[in-house]
């Protein structure tokens, strides 16, 4: 409609007599004068529209935080209601893996730690390697740990002033 008032501009007497009533916002410019942006675009409904978008990715982005930091502070309780652990997953597939974990722990300790921990894992289903029960008498210990370690998935070290020493 612009284009056509300004094409017709030369033939009208006053152009300074057209003036908008509608929409609120151009009320009382000259039309002549305006520009089919100022028409068509409401600036409200523009920054309308980047408010919203902004509050809804900040939204987004704040409740994938809380729930990144939910189920972080969770874990422990979400893998022993569902039974899902963090080694379930066997990246050794297509190895014959004699054991799931080697227990390495120095002989010099109560081994109280070592005990508890061997019992707990294989009581959750897993192999466990453990130096006291597991290793072939008469060997070099530092040969006995590299078969251990060779025949494991994964190798876990309780580290102790004995355990360094050694």
């Amino acid at each position: 409609m612009i284009g056509w008032l300004q094409s017709l501009s030369h033939q009208i007497s006053d152009p300074g007599d057209i003036v908008c009533a509608s929409p609120s916002r151009m009320y009382g410019r000259n039309v002549l004068k305006s520009t089919t942006e100022e028409f068509c675009v409401d600036p409200v409904n523009r920054y309308l529209t980047v408010i919203i978008s902004l509050t809804v990715l900040v939204a987004t982005f704040v409740l994938a935080i809380i729930g990144i930091l939910v189920s972080y502070k969770l874990r422990l309780r979400l893998y022993k209601k569902w039974k899902f652990h963090l080694f379930d997953r066997d990246e050794c597939d297509g190895e014959d893996m004699d054991y799931d974990v080697f227990l390495c722990c120095s002989s010099l300790d109560e081994n109280l730690h070592g005990n508890y921990i061997q019992e707990l894992l294989e009581d959750n289903g897993y192999r466990v390697c453990y130096h006291e029960r597991d290793f072939l008498p008469g060997q070099v210990i530092m040969e006995n740990m590299h078969h251990a370690i060779e025949r494991s998935k994964r190798t876990l070290c309780i580290i102790t002033n004995n355990f360094l020493r050694r």
